[in-house]
């Protein structure tokens, strides 16, 4: 009696025991993220770092998913009317075996145009409606994990010629053709623009998601305002800004205080600011 007793102990605890085993799940691979396709890019990889570009002027770049260098920024100003107030955007893809897309945002960040899908003829071509002047931003990425080209990139917007009244019995004057070798003005670089700024304390920094957020001494009495732009600066002293540290104002609290965004991960120790001012 004693015998089967402590038989039928045994088949129930090796019952138990299966059960339990079916209930756990198993772990079948590893499910550790790849890296990030963008961990060898420079500040132009976030749209806080965006690259200036010019309209109707190309402009020549290279993405490479494979080097993890998949996304590149530009950033466009639109100042004055245009004929039917339509931004065109050529994207050209040098290697006939990658795939590129093209996409356009508006100063809020709001994505306003998306890419076509892949084109035989490596030309993909965006047209928006732009209802306000301002800053736009245009972001190019590598498709897929294997996609890498050198591309060339061109937004075009027909500025609106005023017709001027000519008085009666004079002749309408031709306008002066611009000299060939005149060259567009010189993009200030970031580090002139820090010379030149207005410099504030950082006095709180937080983080929301992937955004870093900043609180800096300085409000509306110093002259900014909601959009304003402004980096923030390495060491104790003197004007370097700090790497990937740009940011733009998203709120004004009051006289002497502001709130800004960047893409910058860390500050470390460094807690002063400059704004770039106009």
């Amino acid at each position: 009696m004693a015998l089967r007793a402590k038989l039928l102990r045994m088949v129930l605890a090796a019952v138990v025991l299966i059960g339990a085993n079916a209930g756990c799940p198993k772990n079948v691979g590893n499910n550790k993220p790849g890296p990030d396709p963008d961990t060898n890019s420079g500040p132009d990889a976030k749209r806080g770092g965006a690259k200036m570009m010019y309209i109707n002027k190309p402009e020549t770049d290279s993405v490479s998913w494979p080097k993890l260098v998949r996304t590149k920024w530009k950033r466009l100003e639109i100042s004055v009317p245009s004929v039917n107030n339509t931004l065109d955007c050529e994207l050209r893809i040098d290697n006939t075996g990658a795939d590129l897309n093209i996409d356009l945002f508006n100063s809020l960040g709001t994505q306003i145009q998306f890419s076509p899908g892949p084109a035989p003829n490596k030309l993909k071509k965006l047209a928006v409606q732009i209802e306000e002047f301002g800053t736009y931003f245009v972001r190019v990425q590598a498709a897929q994990p294997k996609d890498e080209s050198d591309f060339t990139v061109i937004c075009t917007w027909e500025e609106k010629v005023e017709n001027v009244p000519v008085e009666p019995g004079k002749k309408p004057s031709r306008p002066k053709p611009s000299k060939p070798d005149q060259a567009p003005a010189k993009e200030e670089t970031i580090e002139e623009k820090a010379e030149k700024g207005t410099e504030g304390r950082i006095i709180q920094f937080t983080r929301e998601g992937d955004k870093a957020v900043l609180v800096i001494d300085k409000g509306s009495n110093a002259g900014v305002r909601t959009g304003t732009e402004g980096t923030v600066l390495a060491g104790k002293s003197g004007r370097e800004p700090l790497a990937g540290g740009t940011f733009r104002v998203t709120k004004v609290l009051d006289d002497g205080k502001s709130v800004a965004e960047s893409n910058v991960k860390s500050i470390g120790k460094n807690n002063r600011a400059v704004f770039f001012l106009k």
